[in-house]
């Protein structure tokens, strides 16, 4: 079986266009296609459908893809394995991370890493949406959470991370400021949606803590427009530290309920369980920890990353 045919048949399920996953293998749409072609035609079965936005997979195909993207993923750790260890990274690596956290802050360590390792590529998706890392055949998500929740990856800590409730000196002279969590329930709050129960705000950590039903106007997936909402006095949110710590220092926010115990977030990078996690994997994981653990100036705790 044609390992190049399967390689292109999995660009194009990850990218859902011939075009696309043919640019991805610096080669024709022709060839592609005839690749693809062959393989369905050596299995028998019909791997991919036309759709109005390019191509998707059947059901074999989706089986075929799954199974097909670990046996490329072993190779590529095998090959990996039995490398001198003094050798260069090189290949791709495929990362998903959020957009709001990267934008601010990832394009330093990655730019580091970049310049030390010529040889390697990188394919970022920065998106704040929850993404299948497993199934989109990415070699690391960045994910910053309470808890996580998918047991089928393994889990890296690379920081805490403090959160904070913040308000603008605007809303707070218009509306008054809240003295304790329950005073929230009548505030006008800004939810991030992309997190389950966005409307419950919990303060404090396991018996101890507390959890207020809070109310608003305005939902939305991006931390950028909720600063902007604190920002222009529309309401109050709850953001990590890496966003409002300028503002905070600037007296643009006020944080807001700190003696309450708004809880702490984690920054984790992710990534498939493996027999062997190939080495660039394992060098761009150490070297985001290494520079977490170097971040003071953002911080709350010394040593931490930027929050």
């Amino acid at each position: 079986m044609d390992l190049q045919a399967i390689r292109t048949f999995c660009r194009a399920v990850e990218t859902g266009n011939l075009t696309a996953a043919a640019k991805a293998m610096h080669i024709t749409k022709s060839v592609a296609s005839r690749r693809i072609q062959s393989l369905e035609d050596e299995l028998g079965v019909r791997l991919l459908a036309r759709t109005t936005k390019g191509v998707a997979p059947t059901d074999e195909g989706t089986l075929f893809y799954e199974r097909g993207q670990r046996i490329l993923d072993d190779l590529e750790d095998a090959a990996q394995a039995v490398k001198c260890t003094e050798q260069a990274l090189v290949g791709t690596l495929r990362i998903t991370a959020p957009r709001s956290f990267a934008d601010l802050f990832l394009g330093e360590p990655l730019m580091e890493f970049m310049k030390a390792n010529p040889d390697l590529s990188f394919e970022m998706n920065l998106t704040d949406e929850r993404v299948d890392i497993l199934g989109g055949g990415y070699d690391l998500g960045i994910r910053i959470a309470r808890e996580l929740d998918d047991t089928s990856l393994v889990a890296r800590k690379l920081a805490d991370m403090t959160s904070h409730i913040v308000a603008s000196p605007e809303y707070l002279a218009k509306n008054g400021t809240p003295e304790s969590p329950e005073d929230l329930r009548n505030h006008d709050c800004v939810f991030y949606s992309n997190v389950e129960a966005a409307k419950q705000w919990r303060f404090g950590d396991g018996a101890n803590g507390e959890s207020i039903r809070v109310r608003g106007r305005l939902s939305c997936n991006s931390g950028q427009m909720q600063m902007e909402a604190a920002l222009r006095g529309i309401g109050v949110c709850t953001l990590p530290r890496f966003f409002v710590h300028g503002a905070l220092e600037s007296g643009k926010l006020v944080s807001l309920l700190d003696d309450f115990g708004t809880p702490k977030m984690t920054l984790y990078a992710l990534y498939p369980e493996k027999r062997l996690l190939p080495r660039k994997v394992r060098a761009l994981i150490e070297h985001l920890a290494d520079w977490c653990s170097r971040q003071n100036d953002a911080c709350a705790e010394p040593g931490g990353c930027p929050e």
